[in-house]
């Protein structure tokens, strides 16, 4: 059963070495882009975007369908939070952020960072002691950071990319309190 874990771990990882190559290497200060607006820019970088969405979209899925999903109190709102939140994901992959498909891509994205922010205060809600305090920590700060994307968009990059890494830990803490 621990290798179910190991998947929200390796998830982790390729997300945050993948998604952080993408935005250090092509990132423009003077023409800030959205991490999906950078990875549209070329095939070659849509491709690799995907990659790292579906590969880790799916190592997560294994973990929370396999392991956390059957073990924690309020299963069910937790499986159609981290439903939404991978449809969202895998769909967005399919759909470039460039163009007449922008605007849709856009929706999915959001609809996506409602489940992230939704799963880790349900994760909140389900724990106790040190987990629960813990995921009310990276819920206030996931919060913050999704309005500050609102707030600040030529440095919205900057707030998406830990919004989603905040994300993966926050399942993480949940695989290991479970």
């Amino acid at each position: 059963m621990y290798w179910l874990i190991a998947g929200c771990l390796l998830g982790t990882g390729i997300s945050i070495i993948g998604l952080t190559r993408l935005a250090v290497q092509h990132h423009d200060e003077l023409s800030p882009r959205s991490l999906s607006e950078l990875a549209a820019a070329e095939d070659r970088l849509l491709r690799y975007f995907r990659i790292i969405l579906w590969l880790c979209g799916t190592l997560f899925a294994f973990t929370m369908y396999g392991y956390i999903i059957p073990r924690i109190k309020l299963a069910f709102p937790i499986a159609i939070a981290w439903s939404v939140q991978y449809l969202g994901e895998v769909l967005l992959a399919c759909i470039p952020a460039r163009g007449k498909s922008l605007r849709n891509h856009t929706i999915l994205a959001q609809v996506m960072a409602l489940g992230m922010l939704l799963l880790s205060y349900l994760f909140y809600v389900a724990s106790a002691g040190l987990a629960a305090n813990l995921q009310l920590g990276l819920s206030i700060v996931m919060t913050i950071l999704a309005l500050l994307t609102f707030i600040d968009k030529p440095r919205f990059i900057w707030y998406e990319l830990p919004f989603i890494y905040l994300s993966h830990i926050s399942i993480v803490v949940a695989a290991f309190s479970v």
